[in-house]
């Protein structure tokens, strides 16, 4: 059965479509899309409020683009018991567990990320009923009854919780049911974190932190250097801090770090505000097209 429907006129005959778009559905995708857009913008504001600019020596830079799955894969890894090893990484020494420590917190905050995700009400992930959550709040309020000078709001606090992020990788076992079952309700919980905006961007920061480590020489127990950091915030401030190891390297070598650094502070300012400018414009934009 045909869709269309024919029309005569002096000029012949003309085809028009039903199911062509009207103009009020027109209007209600622009508006979804609009609404989408202040979503993004107000997620992207609250990242931007501070800039932070790292300088450090590693012996090679990987060059690579990022995909959400492949880097929730590599940063899921970390929590590996056999990780370490597998990568050839040194147990022993002191410098060797500062590297340890590094990588772990990268899984650590992301974990941390998802939980709160759990915990915030406004989010699609909130479950007060999560078994997860559950335990957070009952083993949180007897740590407040048997601790003194507990901040509740700290986020070592999490770890009461034991939240575990879905693994990536399922079990292959065709004999059992439950684990394959498992595995379906993971996929579908990690396809929905790398649909959060939220989620990602954290998880983006710690892909690029990572590949800062996977940068270095992971068999040596030599750990790189964050030579020179400069935060600078909205309101003003500016924190500059410089290692100490800085200052016992060659006059030339040390120099040409300050250098290459204050330059990346000066690009990377002219980056932010005028990434801010631009976020500001675009409120301003949606604003008139709302009074419209």
């Amino acid at each position: 059965m045909s869709n269309n429907i024919q029309t005569k006129d002096q000029n012949g005959i003309q085809t028009r479509n039903r199911n062509v778009a009207q103009p009020q559905d027109i209007q209600n995708q622009a508006r979804g899309l609009l609404n989408n857009l202040v979503s993004s913008v107000q997620t992207l504001v609250s990242d931007i409020t501070a800039l932070e600019v790292n300088t450090m020596v590693v012996d090679r830079i990987n060059a690579s683009k990022f995909n959400a799955w492949e880097a929730y894969q590599e940063i899921y890894s970390i929590h590996d018991p056999d990780y370490f090893e597998a990568k050839g990484i040194p147990e022993e020494g002191s410098q060797a567990q500062e590297l340890h420590k590094r990588y772990k917190s990268l899984f650590n905050q992301l974990e941390r990320e998802y939980f709160y995700l759990l915990l915030e009400e406004g989010s699609d992930f909130y479950n007060p009923y999560d078994d997860r959550v559950k335990r957070y709040r009952q083993r949180l309020e007897y740590a407040k009854r048997h601790q003194s000078n507990l901040v509740e709001a700290d986020q070592e606090n999490v770890k009461l919780a034991e939240p575990i992020l879905p693994a990536p990788t399922p079990v292959l076992d065709d004999q059992d049911e439950n684990n394959q079952n498992d595995w379906i309700e993971n996929f579908k919980e990690i396809q929905r974190l790398l649909n959060n905006d939220k989620f990602v961007r954290t998880l983006r920061k710690m892909y690029e932190l990572k590949a800062a480590l996977d940068s270095s020489n992971v068999k040596s127990t030599k750990i790189d250097i964050i030579y020179a950091q400069t935060v600078m915030q909205l309101d003003g401030d500016i924190i500059t801090r410089y290692h100490k190891d800085l200052f016992g390297l060659p006059e030339e070598a040390k120099n040409l770090i300050i250098s290459t650094h204050n330059q990346g502070v000066i690009s990377g300012e002219k980056q932010w505000r005028g990434t801010f400018s631009f976020l500001i414009s675009l409120v301003q934009g949606i604003a008139n097209l709302s009074r419209s």
